[in-house]
């Protein structure tokens, strides 16, 4: 019988799919480096913000593990280069919330070009003069601009063109114009997406090439009209750099759901400007991608564990096999 630890749950989906296989399932998340359970579990299934970073420390403990299946996009906390020295298979949620951080990031982009903070104050204030001051942006015909160009940024650009009409620019260093869809054209450098583009939209995982990958000399690049969305990883923007540029008038706003330090503290400047739409990193948290998050990190747990080659993985082990 194969054990999984699952440090929480955050649908049962993947816990009532290990349990129909037979698995012994044990829940609640590691104390410390050295909790015995680390120790015992064939497979760990934790989430985006785990308690424990899986570091070689805590590698070298999972003696009898063989994958850390992530129920998130996001494997930061995970020491993906040292798993793969010692055969531990690491793999993500794939797809599982692709479609709903992908519309996150629309509304968030509808938010900034409808001036959501500040009309939405207005009117329950009773000042509806404020339509005679602020103005709205239409979509249509506007270039977004997106770096990173996964399963996310895919779907972003696919509902910006065939929903919203827009011109779509993106980015990512491997990607070649025949991996394009229709009406989505190749940027020649990531320079071009921020002289360029009115909305800019980041995809890219937290690692330490792509940590404060926006500082002000990307905002210096930007365009004055232009707005920078981030439903990525906090650390991709530089906040402080962020909040000069808004001080300055060097860009328009931004939308974000990810932050430098979460929860957002309540005194952080973030929150002094009606152009910076704030949402609490709740883009995946839709009732079908938390089901999906968790079965599917469950079924590549049972993939790997059977000898089989994972759905999602994000690093490439030597075989290790049960």
């Amino acid at each position: 019988m194969y054990k999984v630890l699952i440090p929480k749950t955050i649908s049962n989906t993947g816990v009532e799919y290990l349990l129909e296989k037979g698995c012994e399932v044990i829940i609640g998340a590691p104390s410390s480096p050295d909790d015995p359970r680390l120790e015992d579990c064939d497979a760990i299934l934790p989430g985006g913000k785990s308690k424990i970073r899986y570091d070689q420390e805590v590698l070298d403990r999972c003696r009898n593990c063989k994958i850390i299946a992530n129920f998130s996009a996001g494997y930061e906390h995970v020491d993906t280069l040292y798993a793969e020295q010692v055969g531990i298979q690491v793999t993500n949620a794939g797809t599982a919330n692709s479609n709903a951080v992908a519309e996150h990031t629309l509304f968030l982009l509808l938010a900034c070009a409808k001036n959501h903070e500040i009309m939405s104050k207005a009117a329950r204030t009773g000042s509806f003069s404020i339509r005679a001051d602020v103005f709205n942006l239409e979509l249509q015909g506007m270039t977004l601009g997106i770096i990173g160009f996964g399963n996310i940024g895919r779907r972003v650009a696919e509902k910006a063109v065939h929903g919203f009409g827009m011109k779509v620019l993106v980015y990512s260093p491997s990607l070649t114009k025949e991996q394009l869809p229709d009406g989505i054209r190749l940027a020649s450098d990531e320079k071009e997406i921020y002289q360029t583009a009115d909305f800019i939209s980041l995809h890219v995982p937290l690692t330490e090439k792509t940590r404060y990958m926006v500082s002000k000399e990307q905002f210096d690049l930007m365009k004055p009209s232009a707005y920078i969305i981030n439903v990525s990883r906090g650390g991709i923007i530089r906040e402080e750099d962020l909040i000069n540029a808004i001080e300055e008038k060097k860009i328009s706003g931004a939308g974000l759901d990810v932050f430098e330090q979460e929860p957002l503290p309540v005194d952080s400047p973030l929150f002094r400007y009606e152009n910076i739409i704030i949402s609490p990193h709740c883009a995946a948290n839709t009732v079908q991608a938390l089901e999906n998050m968790e079965l599917y990190a469950a079924k590549d747990i049972w993939r790997v564990l059977n000898g089989e080659e994972p759905e999602f993985p994000v690093n490439h082990p030597r075989k290790n096999l049960p």
